[in-house]
């Protein structure tokens, strides 16, 4: 039973009415509770039994129900009966009951009177407003002769019912000796009731949710609370889950009431749910068709039954009054006064989102008026960033269009540019729709539909839509020989084309002799003209018929014409990254890509941010970091990605994949994505993914098929840059090792060839470490110093690193252990920095064989108990064993650890590992290293066979 709360003033009053007849001949009273539905009325009248139980008082009860009505003398059956046993008080088949004033009334007053003046009565009526008249008149008489008696008559009656002012009803409450009007509870109150009902104090924050919620009204707080607890377990205490509480149970009850209403009632209420909160009074009126006193009744009606909150506008208690509301009307009601409420707000100069959100509901309405709204409320939308509800308005647009012309094509136009952001495979079919129901004759609609695809899109185009693109721009001609917006129509159509290589794989090969004949300065007025140059400079940068040093001026003045948006990936500037990063210019587009990217975040643009994440993981990879590299490309896949990109739109990712050595991110990208449409004219990403695999578990031969196989395809292709993809070296490192050693340095040679042409300082380096790895002696050390030399200029501590971990082995190979140690000192420190632990790990190795006469002097200064620490984390014991095995804290350990790494000069736990045989004395025998075998890995070098070194 729900607990009663805040009410001890009215307990008083009642109790205080109880108290006046106990030792009196007389002094009775009646007292009607009012308030409206759900507000405590029945609840404070089960509370008083008990109270006169105390008191000696006798009590009686009954109550009204609506379906009682016609049953005369019921509600006076019900409460006499208990001390009248076998009185005849009426038949139920008598037409009303004897008048007021006859012999039967004036008989049970009588015995009522007789009874009482034995035994105090505490006579309880709860409903009264559902009470048959014949009873209503007779307590009406008792009304009259109660002070005269010893009882206390209480009833409870609803305000808002529509018997509440009949005569019989209004008599009674005339001859009241109190009316208590319950109220909403107090914000305390809401509090305690909550606390009360979960058994457990509540959080302050979230008794004022409940409060707002709620208004303070019991029955929607224990209603809120019976759902909140079918939702789990601490659905009660989510701020958030309060507020989207909506108790179900209550939608017949509320229906039931607002169904005995009279029709204005009924009326305004389905107007007011229809329009929800915030609609003014006067507006809800006209929408239900009442006039200025009709609407004033039914809001004075509806605010005394306790459904509209208090405040001057009307607003439903709680949204679970309007959802009721909301399921009584049938489907052709609700699409009706939809569309009404859609004119009216249309007509009377509200927001158009208003309106619009109407039409949504009605699927019907197809008039000339909604289709402007519609558009209205698309602009709306987008003014403040909200591409999915503009989109929903534009799709709602389509229902009222023909099947087929140029008014359907121009709104699919525009939901797919708005699509591109949150739906591309929806963009792209919409996209194809409208570029199948322009007319053949008009060229400029197709070309504006097809310049709005974006390039990545084009990718997975189906061939008709691709077909539609090639005729289109070849309809509009030579560039050249146009001008205006047709001119800027060709220009798009060849940048989109020649970006997805639609039109042939030899296109590529023209990039470079198109870009010259641009002039030495190419004109970058319009973003048409910018996008066909950026498209150029990168087919001429993987085609390799420009420098490194004349494609950074041209990528950065296209930059600086550009602002960084995150609308850029719809276009072909993403290209910008690649030829930015092969040219190893990355102080620029840096800056520019984050800006776009936070953009991209407080705009909530999935799609654009996940494109743009693959940019940064390309950026950081070019960098050297592999950590951070993983990190955007991971972002990229959880915004889904896979779901409609190419593999070769997620190039840098895998690319990232394979630097990382990162299994389940390369298994995560072949099982997720789609080969593009044009994969004849370009190399497949899979046959890397699966070289890397081959070669990280030694199959050599298969991942030399691999690599060799992509590489003849990127010749084909015309992708000739090795700052791209050096397979050259990973396929030259796989022939050494297996004994090819002619075919390795032909590749190497090759590759090294290229890289000086390009002019980069990574790809140079890189292919100076390929060629030394390959190159006994002095010259294959001169190689790998030139390597060290040539990256020490660049920002790519992973290059860097692998070239420190090859030459270190190679000193240390050739007796220079100083220099060597130096080497793979920093090869561990930048492996560690840069996210590749292996390599950090082999350098500790490498180290620890010149650890005898380098790191002793580092160990001697090591406590015993650091050293004894030191051992055991160096074989591999965690924290919490060698806490154990010593007899000491965690925190001890962690401590002695610390010192550790500080007096021996390393980061961590892989430092500990390479000189765990310096450690191995106060810690019992530790397993010997295992020999580092040849293999072909990710930094493009053949290792040596471990040696022998003087300890």
């Amino acid at each position: 039973m729900r607990p009663l709360l805040h009410r001890q003033k009215e307990l008083d009053l009642i109790t205080g009415a109880m108290d006046a007849v106990r030792h009196s001949a007389g002094g009775g009273s009646v007292v009607v509770v009012t308030g409206g539905l759900g507000m405590g009325k029945t609840t404070l009248l089960r509370a008083l039994p008990t109270l006169a139980e105390r008191r000696g008082i006798r009590v009686v009860t009954a109550s009204g129900a609506v379906h009682e009505r016609d049953f005369d003398f019921g509600v006076l059956g019900q409460l006499l009966t208990p001390v009248l046993p076998g009185t005849a008080i009426a038949l139920p088949g008598d037409c009303a009951g004897p008048p007021a004033g006859s012999e039967q009334d004036g008989g049970l007053l009588a015995l009522v009177a007789e009874h009482s003046a034995r035994t105090p009565l505490l006579m309880l009526v709860d409903d009264l407003q559902w009470a048959d008249v014949p009873s209503l008149r007779w307590l009406g008489r008792l009304a009259g002769r109660v002070a005269e008696l010893r009882v206390t008559l209480v009833v409870t009656l609803r305000e808002g019912d529509p018997g509440e002012d009949g005569p019989q009803l209004h008599q009674l409450a005339e001859q009241a000796s109190r009316v208590l009007r319950l109220r909403p509870l107090p914000p305390d109150g809401t509090a305690d009731l909550v606390g009360a009902l979960t058994g457990r104090p509540v959080d302050p924050a979230c008794a004022q949710a409940f409060h707002e919620l709620t208004g303070g009204h019991p029955l929607l707080l224990t209603a809120t609370l019976d759902a909140l607890a079918g939702a789990g377990e601490g659905a009660a205490d989510d701020i958030r889950a309060i507020h989207e509480a909506r108790p179900a149970a209550l939608h017949e009850r509320f229906a039931v009431v607002l169904r005995d209403q009279p029709m204005p009632v009924r009326e305004f209420a389905t107007a007011l749910a229809v329009l929800g909160d915030g609609a003014d009074e006067e507006l809800t009126g006209r929408l239900a068709g009442l006039d200025d006193t009709g609407r004033s009744e039914a809001v004075r009606v509806l605010r005394r039954l306790g459904l509209l909150a208090e405040g001057p506008v009307p607003r439903f208690v709680h949204p679970v009054v309007g959802d009721a509301v909301e399921e009584a009307m049938t489907p052709a009601e609700a699409e009706s006064i939809r569309v009404h409420a859609a004119l009216l707000l249309h007509q009377g100069g509200h927001p158009a989102e208003r309106a619009a959100a109407q039409l949504l509901a009605a699927a019907s309405c197809h008039e000339d008026w909604a289709l402007d709204v519609l558009r209205a409320a698309v602009s709306a939308a987008l003014r403040r960033s909200a591409p999915h509800t503009a989109a929903r308005y534009l799709r709602r647009a389509l229902l009222g269009t023909s099947s087929e012309g140029p008014d359907r094509a121009e709104l699919l136009v525009e939901l797919a540019s708005i699509e591109r952001d949150f739906a591309p495979r929806a963009a792209l079919r919409h996209f194809a729709q409208a570029l199948l129901l322009f007319a053949d004759t008009d060229t400029d609609q197709r070309a504006l539909v097809a310049g709005r695809i974006p390039p990545f899109l084009l990718d997975g185009c189906p061939p008709a839509t691709i077909d539609a693109v090639v005729r289109t721009a070849a309809e509009l001609g030579d560039a050249a020989t146009l001008t205006g917006t047709a001119r800027r129509h060709a220009l798009r159509l060849e940048a989109r084309l020649r970006h997805a290589a639609l039109a042939g794989p030899g296109e590529l090969a023209t990039c470079g002799g198109r870009l010259r004949a641009l002039g030495p300065a190419p004109c970058l007025d319009t973003a048409a003209e910018r996008e066909l140059v950026t498209v150029l400079l990168h087919g001429a940068t993987m085609a390799q018929q420009v420098t490194a040093a004349e494609a950074v001026p041209l990528a950065e003045r296209l930059l600086q014409h550009e602002p960084a948006a995150p609308d850029h990936v719809h276009t072909a500037l993403p290209l910008l990254t690649d030829i930015l990063v092969a040219s190893d210019s990355l102080g620029t587009i840096g800056p520019w890509l984050h800006t776009a990217y936070d953009r991209a975040r407080r705009e909530d643009a999935d799609v654009p941010r996940a494109l743009i994440a693959v940019e940064l993981s390309h950026l950081t990879l070019a960098r050297g970091d592999l950590t951070k590299a993983r990190a955007y490309a991971g972002e990229a896949l959880a915004l889904d990605i896979t779901d409609w990109a190419t593999l070769q739109t997620l190039a840098a990712v895998v690319l990232a994949a394979l630097e990382a050595r990162d299994t389940a991110l390369c298994e995560r990208l072949l099982s997720g994505t789609r080969e593009d449409t044009v994969q004849g004219c370009r190399p497949s990403l899979r046959r890397l993914i699966h070289g890397s695999a081959a070669a990280l578990r030694d199959d050599l031969p298969t991942a030399l098929d691999c690599f060799l196989d992509w590489g003849r395809a990127a010749e084909r292709a015309h992708w000739r840059n090795p700052a791209i993809a050096p397979w050259r070296s990973w396929a030259s490192a796989l022939h050494y090792r297996m004994g090819r050693p002619d075919r390795a340095h032909d590749l190497m040679d090759e590759e090294y060839a290229r890289a000086l042409s390009w002019g980069s300082p990574v790809a140079i380096g890189r292919a100076q470490r390929g060629k030394g790895a390959i190159t006994e002696g002095a010259r294959g050390l001169e190689l790998l110093r030139e390597s060290a030399a040539t990256l020490e200029r660049t920002v790519n501590t992973l290059e860097r690193a692998r070239t420190s971990l090859l030459l270190g082995r190679r000193l240390l190979a050739a007796g220079r252990e100083t220099e060597a140690e130096y080497r793979l000192t920093r090869a561990r420190e930048e492996g560690l920095a840069c996210g590749a632990p292996w390599i950090a790990e082999r350098a500790g190795r490498a180290l620890h064989g010149i650890a005898g006469f380098q790191g002793a002097d580092a160990v001697a200064a090591l406590t015993r108990t650091e050293r004894r620490v030191a051992g055991l984390a160096a074989r591999g014991a965690s924290n919490k064993a060698i806490a154990e095995r010593l007899e000491v804290s965690s925190r001890a350990v962690e401590k002695h650890l610390t010192h550790a790494y500080r007096k021996l000069r390393i980061d961590g736990r892989t430092g500990l590992a390479a000189m765990a045989r310096l450690l191995s004395d106060e810690t019992g025998p530790v397993a010997p290293v295992a020999p580092i075998a040849p293999r072909a890995t990710g930094d493009n070098r053949t290792e040596p066979k471990p040696l022998r070194y003087r300890r």
